[in-house]
């Protein structure tokens, strides 16, 4: 069987045997919190075709995206092996299905198989790298270029051109107000590289797109591979 995960599609028959009858598939609506801060992280997600946003809650209620999640790994693995509780706020960015199982269940399988805990950290490291760029991507280059980083990434992960998105997402995951967003959306809607209406974009220019994301788009890309290849 095929479960549309790269997590759970890399283990072996020993280590799928062990969580197989704990798993359970979800769909999961749009802006759905699953996990606050402060909360223990009592399930692991495994996204097939929806993406989960992490995000960073400040004092004031000001919050940005530090790291999104698709179905190339998942949430709250390292939780499975250490602290239990979330130091950030989860949700659904993009609707859609997702696996989830007890973090006690993937806890105990783990301390059973060398190889499942191997599996979940090289899935961790990804997603630690992942947020390690976004943070130097955050500080370093304009809003322009990381939206289109993130475009990509997200249809990557959708095998769509069409990416259900909001001005209130755009504008946690790019740090910046909702008219920055509408500015930004509007001249690369003008270049013809994106169409961008009520909180759909569809992609029209891929290799456009491309040109105009930062470095990042591809150290993300190579890093997670170098990761989960090796």
């Amino acid at each position: 069987m095929t479960y549309t995960n790269h997590f759970l599609d890399s283990l072996d028959a020993r280590d799928m045997a062990a969580l197989e009858p704990s798993l359970e598939r979800l769909s999961m609506e749009r802006d759905r919190v699953l996990n606050e801060v402060g909360q223990p992280v009592e399930h692991v997600y495994l996204p097939i075709d929806s993406i989960l946003s992490v995000v960073v809650v400040m004092l004031d209620g000001a919050q940005i995206e530090s790291r999104t999640i698709g179905r190339e790994s998942g949430y709250g693995l390292l939780h499975a092996l250490g602290s239990r509780f979330a130091h950030e706020r989860m949700l659904v960015q993009v609707a859609g299905d997702a696996w989830r199982v007890p973090t006690p269940v993937l806890q105990q399988a783990a301390a059973n198989s060398p190889s499942l805990t191997r599996t979940l950290v090289r899935h961790a490291q990804a997603t630690t790298l992942q947020a390690a760029r976004a943070a130097a991507c955050n500080a370093l280059h304009p809003a322009e270029k990381r939206l289109c980083r993130w475009l990509l990434m997200t249809q990557d992960r959708l095998d769509s051109e069409v990416v259900p998105l909001t001005q209130e997402h755009l504008s946690t995951m790019l740090g910046v107000q909702r008219t920055t967003v509408t500015g930004i959306a509007g001249h690369l809607q003008e270049r013809d590289v994106i169409r961008y209406s009520r909180g759909r974009i569809r992609i029209k220019d891929r290799p456009a797109l491309e040109a105009c994301a930062c470095e990042c788009y591809a150290a993300i890309q190579e890093s997670t591979r170098q990761v989960l290849e090796d």
